[in-house]
């Protein structure tokens, strides 16, 4: 079944429980420098593409930036972090930045940390990512002219 033929199902995933499992990265698509360890202690989430509800409280996700690898995720409502180190990094709380950061990274959420996501919640992520993320450059080669 192909990627595309098995996102279009109407089966929906059951919540994926990883809270409190010690996982300390988020592993995307296995890769060649992938090993069974980093798979296992990190697990493939990004490939469960039913996925509605991801539990990954109390961990030990120490960057917020892990975030994006969930982005792949199409049909992800709700997502939890808080109990995480990245509660340590400058300016977390379960309000700004870093649920503006979730948002702006994965804006299908509707419940982040057991919290619904509300309209103005949406604009405040979509006024802070104005103000926080650089938007990529696009580079031309010099020799493509």
């Amino acid at each position: 079944m192909s990627r595309q033929d098995y996102m279009n199902t109407s089966v929906q995933e059951p919540p994926l429980d990883y809270s409190f499992r010690s996982i300390h990265v988020i592993q995307g698509q296995p890769t060649e420098h992938s090993t069974p360890l980093t798979m296992a202690t990190g697990w493939v989430l990004t490939t469960f593409f039913n996925l509605s509800v991801l539990y990954l409280h109390g961990n030990s996700i120490q960057r917020l930036g892990e975030v994006n690898k969930l982005a792949v995720l199409p049909r992800l409502r709700s997502l939890t972090l808080h109990g995480n180190p990245i509660e340590e990094e400058k300016g977390y709380s379960p309000s700004l930045p870093h649920r503006q950061y979730v948002l702006c990274t994965l804006p299908r959420i509707t419940t982040f940390d057991f919290s619904g996501v509300t309209k103005a919640d949406r604009a405040t992520a979509e006024v802070w990512k104005r103000m926080n993320i650089k938007p990529k450059k696009i580079r031309i080669k010099q020799n493509a002219l």
